[in-house]
């Protein structure tokens, strides 16, 4: 079975174009594939026009949302659940409430409309701070510094090192999507706040059962996933795409 995640370009393409989203709904039809739409989505979503449209559209493509990753633990759950969607404990419990006897459309309107998600500016200020770091002290130094609580003492009492296997595996794919971010950043490349739903979907592809990513190119040009992948062990990398027609021919493929 194929199991997809995109990037929220494509999801946008589906509601400009439809004939795509025909040709897309059809292959995803077929019970050989699943689609999951990952809270990157969401939190880009709640920036662009035409919610009602979009809710619509991944109600009718996606079987399952992934929750906003956790900061740590063993494992990552899907859900069948819009409200999974919403960060917020107390009102993830005032939604229950509101959305009680509607329709999943519905559901992800009200969350849409509810939702005003914008980055907070320590964001801003913390990747211009570890891409310094990174630029100056390097990328093992910084891994360091990211996973300092996990730092253990050698025998002699001065050398601190960093035993991999002992993270967890959440906290672990996190962190290295970001320290592998900043590895390749520009010394006058200025911070993105796009950037934090790409590397949650980038996340969440390599936690979940994802198998086919549909990926911006520019990610895929830096070999993003290949970079974090290759520092898990054994760590299983999805099939990589940043073309919508090489995706479909690969569902249809899986379909037949």
């Amino acid at each position: 079975m194929k199991k997809l995640i995109m990037d929220t370009n494509y999801w946008i393409a589906l509601k400009k174009n439809p004939d795509l989203f025909k040709e897309f709904y059809e292959v995803c039809s077929s019970d050989s594939v699943m689609v999951y739409f990952s809270y990157g989505n969401f939190i880009d979503l709640v920036k662009a026009e035409e919610q009602d449209i979009m809710s619509k559209i991944i109600a009718a493509i996606a079987d399952y949302c992934l929750p906003p990753t956790p900061t740590n633990g063993n494992e990552y759950r899907i859900s069948d659940n819009p409200l999974s969607l919403i960060p917020d404990d107390e009102f993830r419990r005032f939604a229950v409430e509101q959305t009680q006897g509607i329709g999943v459309v519905e559901t992800l309107q009200y969350i849409f409309r509810s939702s005003n998600w914008e980055p907070v500016d320590a964001f801003d200020d913390g990747i211009e701070e570890y891409r310094d770091l990174i630029q100056e002290y390097g990328y093992e130094n910084l891994k360091g510094l990211a996973f300092k609580d996990h730092l253990e003492k050698q025998e002699d009492g001065e050398k601190l090192v960093l035993h991999q296997h002992k993270l967890d595996i959440v906290e672990y794919v996190k962190g290295e999507i970001y320290l592998q971010r900043f590895q390749v950043m520009d010394s006058n490349e200025k911070p993105d706040a796009n950037d934090i739903a790409d590397l949650e979907i980038s996340t969440q592809a390599l936690l979940s059962d994802c198998n086919v990513l549909l990926l911006e190119s520019k990610w895929v040009n830096i070999e993003l996933i290949d970079r974090v992948v290759k520092n898990i062990e054994d760590g299983i990398k999805p099939e990589i795409y940043d073309d919508f027609e090489n995706v479909i021919s690969e569902l249809k493929a899986e379909s037949k």
